[in-house]
């Protein structure tokens, strides 16, 4: 896959910011919201009413082999449960955040990986989205980076709240886990349309030349020179595009920011997966975009003719 940056990484790059978010990706986040009204209003009655009665509610829970080069042997089949873009607000209550995590938890993986955008729009969801996302337990923890929604909403207070409840927060850091006398490399890079990334902080210590999945809550990332050589990506923020229609499929994929959309990727050695996630912004529906809760099993074997997801 040839290497592209895109706008609003360069923007990043350059510390251009508008409110605190970087230009373009202010920009880009206003045609997203404006591509799902018009796409709802496309969609019709109907379709509408499923997306919104239904299929916004109907949890997919995916499982995925992610072969990786060099895996230690004691890591062969640890299981990664990714939770993303809950977005609690007056459009995703309470209860479906609980319900999400209920389904994460019933997973039994190894780890749980919590992708950002925890809530929407207000400071008064971030206590009680966070107490329900302590309730979530694996083995070797639950581990989080904050999106830009996080910091829209309020950052510092979002980190407060995931931290005080014993959840993870990877903000430009990184960790090793360990399984079977084997150590795992694990980094988390904090949002890039906000400026927050730091990958020399994110990655002071981690040796390149063995294993390591990093959590970004933006896919964009595979595009950075920075990524190069991580095995695995984890990332959401597309919702799958939310509202995607046969044959047209979803406006939100004319831009840049959303061309890696759902599913796997790959670019040389370095894979990106990246969730539809849970909850919905702008509008209450999905339709062709079922909310996910995924599943990545690691292998150490790596099969042939692997392709682009």
């Amino acid at each position: 896959m040839s290497r592209r940056t895109a706008g609003g990484l360069a923007l990043a790059a350059r510390g251009v910011t508008i409110g605190g978010m970087t230009a373009e990706a202010k920009i880009t986040r206003r045609k997203f919201i404006k591509g799902l009204a018009a796409a709802g209003a496309l969609a019709g009655a109907g379709a509408a009413g499923y997306g919104g009665l239904v299929a916004r509610t109907d949890y997919e829970l995916t499982e995925t082999d992610i072969f990786i080069r060099d895996l230690p042997a004691a890591f062969d089949g640890f299981r990664i449960a990714q939770v993303s873009d809950v977005h609690h607000s007056s459009l995703v209550g309470l209860e479906e955040v609980r319900r999400v995590v209920g389904l994460a938890n019933g997973t039994r993986a190894d780890m749980i990986a919590l992708t950002g955008d925890y809530t929407t729009a207000s400071r008064k969801y971030i206590e009680p989205c966070a107490e329900a996302l302590a309730a979530l337990a694996a083995p070797h923890g639950v581990w989080a980076v904050l999106g830009n929604h996080d910091h829209h909403t309020d950052g510092p207070a979002t980190e407060r709240a995931l931290v005080t409840r014993g959840i993870g927060l990877l903000d430009n850091a990184n960790t090793r886990l360990s399984r079977g006398g084997e150590e795992l490399q694990l980094a988390g890079i904090d949002d890039w349309s906000w400026a927050r990334n730091d990958w020399t902080k994110a990655f002071k210590g981690v040796d390149r030349a063995r294993p390591t999945v990093l959590l970004s809550h933006q896919p964009s990332v595979l595009d950075r020179p920075e990524s190069e050589g991580i095995s695995l990506i984890l990332s959401g923020h597309t919702h799958g595009g939310q509202v995607r229609f046969p044959l047209v499929g979803t406006p939100v994929r004319l831009s840049d920011e959303f061309k890696y959309l759902r599913g796997r990727f790959e670019r040389e050695r370095t894979q990106l997966y990246v969730t539809r996630g849970t909850g919905v912004i702008g509008l209450p529906l999905r339709l062709g975009a079922r909310p996910e809760i995924a599943v990545l099993r690691l292998r150490r074997r790596e099969p042939e003719g692997i392709v682009e997801g």
